[in-house]
C-alpha cells in the first residue's frame, strides 16, 4: 500500500523536474504521466505510472513503471540536476575571479 506521504514526496519531485505532470482518474485508479528529459539527452518524453484505487502500483497496469521504480528514477534525475547546478555555480565563481585579459584569452568576454 502506498502511503500518502510517499505519494506527496513523489509528486514534489515530479514538480521539480517536469514542466508537465498530469494525473488522470480512471475507473480502476490514477495514471500519473510526466514529461522529462529522462536520459539527459535534451529529448523530453512521457513516462507514466499507475496507482490502483487500493493504493497499489505495478507496471502490469500497462504503464511504463511502478511508482517505486519511477520514484528512484526521479531521485537519480534530481541528483544529476543538483550536480549540474553545483558545477555551473563553481564555473561562474571561477570566471568571476578571472581578469579581463584572462577572460579575453579564454574567449569568455
Amino acid at each position: 500500500m502506498i502511503k500518502v506521504t510517499k505519494l506527496l514526496e513523489f509528486l514534489c519531485k515530479a514538480q521539480q523536474l517536469s514542466p508537465y505532470t498530469q494525473i488522470d482518474k480512471r475507473d480502476e485508479g490514477y495514471k500519473i504521466t510526466m514529461c522529462c528529459d529522462w536520459h539527459d539527452s535534451n529529448r523530453f518524453n512521457d513516462q507514466s505510472t499507475f496507482i490502483t484505487n487500493e493504493g497499489e502500483s505495478n507496471w502490469n497496469n500497462g504503464e511504463d513503471y511502478d511508482l517505486y521504480t519511477m520514484d528512484s528514477m526521479l531521485d537519480d534525475l534530481l541528483a544529476r540536476k543538483a550536480e549540474r547546478e553545483t558545477k555551473a555555480r563553481k564555473r561562474r565563481a571561477l570566471i568571476a575571479r578571472l581578469t579581463d585579459e584572462e577572460k579575453e584569452l579564454l574567449g569568455l568576454s
